[in-house]
């Protein structure tokens, strides 16, 4: 059976490869193929599922047991039309007449090492959960719990990205306040896109006053990591600065180290 795209129904497919994120199972028992004409990313059950049944079969009996009823769920929801991307809240129930949505795949060693407390595979975990392949429909809450859990260890890229989160009202609701303090404790930390970030909220008053020198001083930290937005970002202030407000931001910059804060 030739597959389709689960978007548009074209034909006009092209084989795409795997991801990491796809997780060892889609990787066996999938194949990846992209949509020319509307540009969709999907999977397609393929004939190596065989294969994995009669590996699994000479496992254990429980583990194989185990195996075996989550693929045969899986095929049963697999070839199901997602539903359009534009959902309500994850917790909102689907309407009687619509086929169940994807399920998120998660791979098995990433949970375990998430439940164990590391936070770069929590936030892996949360990102799998907010941006989901293969159709699946995102679980923002779930998404929000391993982020929040890795930021609150201190890692400095889930911390920006919970900020992000907060920002832009996803997975979340939209607060600045609470944006500006996790793009704070990731700046903190010397992250260029945090850092950058947060130039942005200082130059446009989001959560607090409009400042344009401290907006200068974020931008020049995150340009001198060889962030081209916070470069253009940081030049585009010039015309707004006296030139002894530049040369005063550009001291900060230059004495300003991890974890102190701006004067």
């Amino acid at each position: 059976m030739t597959p389709r795209c689960p978007s548009c129904q074209s034909d006009n497919l092209r084989r795409s490869r795997h991801r990491p994120e796809d997780g060892i199972w889609r990787s066996l028992f999938y194949t990846s193929y992209r949509c020319r004409q509307c540009g969709r990313r999907f999977q397609y059950l393929s004939s190596r599922l065989l294969l994995g049944v009669t590996v699994g079969a000479v496992l254990s009996a429980t583990f194989a047991a185990g195996l075996l009823v989550g693929n045969l769920r899986h095929v049963a929801t697999a070839h199901r039309d997602p539903p359009p991307a534009a959902v309500a809240a994850a917790a909102a129930p689907a309407p009687a007449d619509e086929a169940p949505a994807t399920p998120v795949l998660i791979d098995l060693a990433l949970a375990a090492a998430a439940e164990d407390g590391d936070p770069k595979a929590q936030l892996r975990l949360g990102l799998a959960y907010l941006n989901p392949q293969g159709g699946a429909e995102p679980e923002p809450a779930l998404a929000l719990k391993w982020i929040q859990q890795a930021a609150d260890q201190g890692y400095a890229d889930a911390q920006y990205t919970l900020g992000a989160m907060h920002h832009a009202g996803r997975g979340t609701l939209q607060s600045f306040p609470l944006a500006l303090k996790w793009f704070e404790l990731a700046a903190q930390q010397n992250h260029a896109d945090a850092q950058y970030s947060l130039g942005v909220m200082y130059r446009t008053g989001q959560a607090v006053p409009v400042d344009k020198p401290k907006a200068y001083i974020w931008f020049n930290l995150a340009a001198a990591q060889g962030h081209a937005r916070a470069r253009e970002a940081r030049d585009s202030l010039l015309s707004a600065l006296a030139p002894e407000q530049i040369l005063a931001a550009q001291k900060a910059a230059q004495e300003w180290r991890p974890g102190k804060p701006l004067k």
